[in-house]
């Protein structure tokens, strides 16, 4: 994927998860203190977007920053739960590490 795919995608997951959070265009500008044509201009993948940029979306939205940028959605929706709970990362770390572990051994 070139850098304009990566800024359309992302675009398209900022304005997702926007009209998600039942925000508007002008809102969610407003929150970020930038003007509304530029974060037109992020959702349309036109203007580069930086990390930082990312980060303060992502937070004005209630969300984790990796969420907009990781596939499929249920993988976003389970780092937008796991984000800042340091528990429940504990807990899918555990059950990660023993599906990995070897299971018994076949009976012959």
């Amino acid at each position: 994927m070139n850098e304009a795919e990566v800024a359309a995608v992302v675009g398209r997951r900022i304005a997702h998860a926007r009209v998600a959070a039942g925000m508007t265009l002008r809102a969610l500008a407003a929150r970020l203190g930038i003007d509304h044509s530029t974060l037109a201009g992020y959702e349309a993948g036109r203007r580069p977007l930086r990390v930082t940029q990312l980060i303060s979306i992502a937070r004005a939205l209630g969300m984790a920053p990796a969420a907009l940028l990781i596939d499929p959605p249920e993988a976003a929706s389970v780092v937008n739960q796991l984000d800042g709970n340091l528990e429940r990362v504990l807990q899918v770390s555990y059950i990660l590490a023993t599906l990995a572990l070897p299971g018994p051994e076949p009976q012959p």
